[in-house]
């Protein structure tokens, strides 16, 4: 049968390969992508943004923090705060938020506020030595654009994980405009100085930024 066929082929001429005449390359062209989001921004799971905020924040287990901050007033419990956080809670049947919700997104954000303003106090209004400091680990000095976006690149990589140069030009200069803002809102010591008040917002800001956030 095999042998029949390449007969047959070899009858019909289909055995020769003729060249081609010579011809230019087709012109190039552009393919465009669309990278935009074809679904909405999601949450990760709570055990992702607590991990997180742990480990920015002094790097405590749960239990430790719970410890240091009772005594303080400063905290609970954490199961007081477990059907705000989307977590289950065994003790009373309470299942897993199965979806992200804007109460959930509010609690963690209000948690990054406040553990913003803690580090403020530890590593900058009680001088705290740079190499023991949680998270303001630079000269707070802002006096210009420049002498700030020296400080908000560490906290940019902190938060974001990226340095300040890879993210949108004005990104810098937007921080300093509420830093600046919010330096010029606060002259009161009231517990912190306008300059570590301004700090704790922008670590606020990018506490709850988007990128941090939201995938």
């Amino acid at each position: 049968m095999r042998a029949s066929a390449l007969v047959l082929l070899a009858a019909c001429g289909a055995g020769t390969v003729k060249p081609s005449a010579p011809a230019p390359l087709p012109a190039e062209h552009q393919v465009v992508l669309d990278t935009t989001p074809k679904e909405r921004r999601r949450m990760l799971p709570p055990e992702v943004y607590l991990r997180a905020y742990l480990g920015w924040f002094g790097g405590l287990a749960p239990l430790d923090v719970q410890n240091r901050a009772r005594p303080k007033g400063l905290f609970d419990a954490w199961e007081d705060y477990l059907s705000a956080l989307g977590l289950p809670d065994y003790k009373i049947d309470l299942p897993r938020q199965t979806q992200s919700n804007t109460l959930m997104l509010a609690t963690l954000g209000r948690l990054g506020e406040v553990l913003c303003v803690r580090a403020a106090e530890h590593d900058l209004h009680v001088k705290t030595p740079l190499d023991q400091r949680v998270v303001f680990a630079f000269d707070p000095k802002a006096g210009s654009l420049d002498e700030f976006s020296v400080g908000f690149d560490v906290l940019h990589r902190t938060f974001l994980g990226y340095p300040v140069r890879l993210a949108p030009a004005d990104r810098a200069q937007k921080f300093y405009a509420l830093f600046d803002e919010v330096r010029a809102r606060h002259k009161a010591k009231n517990p912190l100085s306008p300059d570590e008040t301004a700090w704790a917002a922008v670590c606020a800001a990018l506490v709850q930024h988007p990128e941090a956030e939201l995938y």
